[in-house]
């Protein structure tokens, strides 16, 4: 269909591919951008704790008003990404991060401001991802959708891994000083280059091809454009929250993603949160080698999200079984982690390859949520399904795995956290299982 469209209308169809690349570049690198100013704070809390005088407890509280706020924020947030412009609640939403980024390098020595401040934050980093994955998904038809969000899956990573690197660059240059408390350019650096960056984004992202006089996906594809879920008559004449409630709330396909991710969100932070005190305490490692663990973990995951990327392009609509795949395989490598930990630094080499390993295994198949997501929801409604995934795996995925790990490892012992972790995997696995037979049958590649 597309190739009769392209010779019909050669010239909207250049635009439109043209327009498509934009869009891309705009979501991918906007979202590199929102982690250069969500966790500056979390990075800087040790020398604030120490400035102000304040104890682990302080820290933590205001830790739990940014996750909190940004969990429940990334539904309400995406589901008004549904009834706004895209391009516009991105660009907004990204510079207001940067300017509170660069408050809370100004005035952090109040902890109710401080609180009031990464509540904020929380709330308006809260838009990003659903809004990017959205603009992604109103460009992209079946056949490369997946593959697009698959690539800007990566962004993630690249953000968690430069604000670091940046801020450990300043440091050794003398521009940051934590031992003094002197931290204000950890915070203004980043915040001025994504306040510039979200010009470049008010300029240049999208909400839809339609709102810029291009025709729809489902024209310009046919019914390779769009997933066939709802039909044209149920868009046209259901309310928003009649659709709301068919398709995300009531939907078991998009229940079942959820619960997946909420069990991936578990393996995620139950892995990576822990990983210096695990690694410290059963390994008997320094700060510097578990820390190089976590970075090769992180960096691996990139070239790992980028087989994912691939398998999505050779096969469109058949990621959840390729998610699975990768589950099965993520159960017997957590207990080749454990085992190696176990067994201390003279295996550290070893030890250092199954964190790259787990970093692929983690975030590949997370991935596959955000397609599943995408593909399982009319176009209309896909904020509100990105949100309302998110929001239950971080409240229940995330805050999970920060109480049941270490209670289960003071309980039990540490291999009884890894054996919730693999059971999870696998019933990870098994969801994706269910999941492929109503995937192939709602993308047509």
């Amino acid at each position: 269909m597309s190739f009769d469209y392209a010779q019909k209308e050669p010239e909207k169809f250049l635009t439109f591919l043209k327009r498509q690349k934009m869009i891309f570049i705009v979501a991918f690198l906007g979202y590199v951008c929102a982690y250069l100013v969500r966790n500056n704070f979390k990075l800087m809390s040790k020398s604030i704790m120490v400035t102000n005088g304040w104890d682990k407890a302080d820290i933590a509280m205001l830790l739990s008003c940014l996750t909190i706020s940004y969990g429940l924020a990334k539904f309400y947030m995406g589901a008004l990404g549904d009834r706004v412009d895209l391009r516009k609640l991105f660009s907004i939403c990204l510079a207001a991060s940067a300017a509170i980024c660069i408050i809370i390098g100004i005035s952090h020595t109040s902890i109710i401001l401080l609180s009031v401040l990464l509540i904020l934050c929380g709330v308006v980093q809260g838009a990003l991802a659903p809004a990017s994955q959205n603009m992604i998904a109103n460009y992209y038809p079946n056949k490369t959708r997946g593959a697009a969000i698959a690539g800007w899956n990566i962004s993630q990573n690249m953000g968690s891994a430069l604000l670091p690197m940046a801020i450990a660059t300043m440091t050794t240059m003398g521009f940051i000083v934590p031992a003094t408390g002197d931290i204000f350019m950890a915070f203004l650096v980043p915040g001025v280059l994504v306040l510039l960056f979200a010009l470049f984004c008010w300029k240049y992202g999208g909400d839809n091809p339609e709102a810029e006089g291009l025709d729809s996906l489902r024209t310009m594809y046919g019914d390779a454009g769009e997933s066939n879920v709802a039909t044209e008559e149920e868009k046209s004449t259901l309310t928003y929250w009649q659709l709301i409630w068919k398709y995300v709330f009531l939907n078991p396909a998009l229940l079942l993603v959820a619960a997946v991710n909420v069990a991936l969100y578990f393996i995620r932070f139950g892995i990576e949160d822990w990983m210096p005190i695990y690694l410290h305490e059963v390994a008997h490692l320094g700060d510097a080698e578990a820390h190089m663990a976590i970075s090769v973990l992180e960096w691996v995951a990139i070239p790992g999200s980028l087989v994912f990327a691939w398998l999505a392009v050779k096969y469109p609509n058949k990621m959840a079984k390729m998610g699975a795949i990768g589950l099965f395989i993520m159960v017997g490598i957590v207990f080749a982690y454990e085992y190696v930990a176990v067994s201390g630094p003279s295996n550290y080499a070893l030890l250092l390859v199954i964190c790259g390993i787990l970093g692929a295994l983690i975030y590949g198949p997370q991935l596959i949520v955000n397609i599943l997501t995408i593909n399982f929801v009319p176009l209309n409604v896909a904020g509100t399904a990105i949100g309302f995934v998110g929001v239950t795996a971080y409240l229940i995925g995330n805050m999970g795995a920060n109480w049941i790990m270490p209670l289960m490892a003071d309980g039990f012992g540490w291999f009884w956290s890894y054996v919730v972790i693999a059971a999870l995997s696998a019933f990870s696995a098994i969801g994706y299982l269910i999941l492929a037979k109503h995937e192939e049958k709602t993308i047509k590649a």
